[in-house]
């Protein structure tokens, strides 16, 4: 049963001054209520609040999106009989009857007469001050592609990559988080969150599950980043890891006869894992990345390999080669995956790995290679998704 919060949680918005700073834009002729903010509800409280924007010309829902600073307002564009949501591009038809009949919205404001005195009730929303909206969801095209890294700099890899316009998100509850709509080669456009997770898989999980439960639908999952390797004569270092599985390889049962590791396994997406496995741009993306690498490489794609998931970072070849005895195709040792796996197999979604390597995990440990495979790593990724591989 839903309990009204204690008053301390309370703050006011003032969505008469948020409409009038709104409306700065010139291109918005009208600006609606919709929803459950529409009955003035107590219990609507951890509700978002929904706008409707009718525009006079054509505009792109980006236009829209630079607009919305607060977390509680997810404002709708809208085209046609559709209304897009700018927040997660959810979209709610509109029937032949209009906005009143499809959703009982109420006019706040207009371009020739202002704010509307119906309106007056409105005014002062009263919000949750810690904690994040519930978004409204219809889900059609919505479902975002979330990019998962632990690192900042490989979280801000990944976002130069994107070059795309999007926002920086510190929501409460949540982990550092970038959004943003990724322009494909076909014209279409893809929902992408980047996520920092922060380093070890408690953490990932933790930032992993909030982002799922945020989404409620999310298309794929996608662990980028940095591993370190274990050699081979196969592998270089640069080289690209897309492993068909992550293996927990510290978890066990110590008994006088010695550790009993519990050998936990996590799958990737074998159509994900496959399609970058056999995609046509691999030599080409390649050759571009040579020129860039410290040693003059290309770098090459593994992806008949697995990963392991460690709790430590690992300094020590000899302990390193160990994990073999648990599982012959280990290529790289990392710290994430079983965290991010393992919320995306409790939320059904499925998930890819790619890290490159950047050190052999023994005495000789640098960060010499750390810049060039965050950029490798981040722009296979994205070069995929632009293509629609993945």
């Amino acid at each position: 049963m839903w309990k009204r919060p204690e008053m301390s949680d309370e703050r006011q918005f003032d969505l008469y001054a948020f409409v009038h700073k709104l409306v700065n834009a010139s291109w918005i002729n009208e600006v609606y209520l919709f929803g459950s903010r529409r009955y003035l509800s107590n219990a609507s409280y951890g509700s978002d609040i929904d706008l409707l924007i009718i525009a006079n010309r054509a505009v792109a829902i980006g236009e829209l999106r630079q607009l919305i600073d607060e977390p509680y307002v997810d404002a709708f564009l809208l085209d046609g009989r559709v209304a897009i949501s700018a927040g997660n591009e959810t979209r709610i038809p509109i029937g032949r009857w209009g906005i009143r009949h499809s959703l009982d919205g109420i006019r706040l404001w207009t371009r020739k007469a202002g704010w509307q005195q119906s309106a007056e009730d409105y005014r002062i929303l009263k919000v949750l001050s810690n904690r994040i909206p519930a978004m409204t969801v219809a889900r059609a095209g919505a479902c975002p592609i979330i990019i998962f890294s632990a690192l900042a700099t490989e979280f801000d890899a990944v976002i130069k990559r994107l070059s795309s316009p999007g926002k920086p998100k510190t929501y409460p509850d949540l982990p550092p988080h970038f959004v943003t709509h990724l322009d494909c080669a076909s014209g279409r456009k893809r929902l992408v969150v980047v996520v920092q997770t922060g380093v070890a898989s408690v953490n990932a999980a933790i930032a992993a599950t909030r982002m799922f439960d945020y989404f409620d639908k999310v298309e794929l999952a996608v662990l980028v980043g940095i591993t370190a390797g274990l050699k081979d004569r196969n592998r270089a270092l640069g080289d690209v890891l897309v492993p068909t599985a992550t293996v927990d390889v510290e978890s066990g049962k110590v008994t006088p006869k010695g550790k009993e590791p519990a050998g936990l396994t996590i799958q990737t997406s074998p159509h994900h894992q496959r399609a970058i496995a056999s995609w046509q741009g691999t030599e080409k993306w390649a050759l571009r990345w040579k020129g860039k690498s410290p040693a003059g490489t290309a770098p090459v794609v593994h992806s008949d390999c697995t990963i392991a998931c460690t709790a430590s970072v690992i300094g020590y070849d000899k302990y390193a080669e160990s994990y073999l005895s648990q599982n012959r195709k280990i290529a790289g040792i990392e710290m994430e995956a079983m965290g991010v796996g393992s919320a995306a197999t409790i939320n059904q979604c499925p998930l890819l790995i790619v890290k490159a390597i950047s050190d052999w995990a023994n005495e000789e440990k640098t960060d010499l290679w750390h810049q060039y495979c965050m950029k490798v790593s981040a722009d296979l990724v994205v070069s995929m998704l632009e293509d629609e591989t993945l």
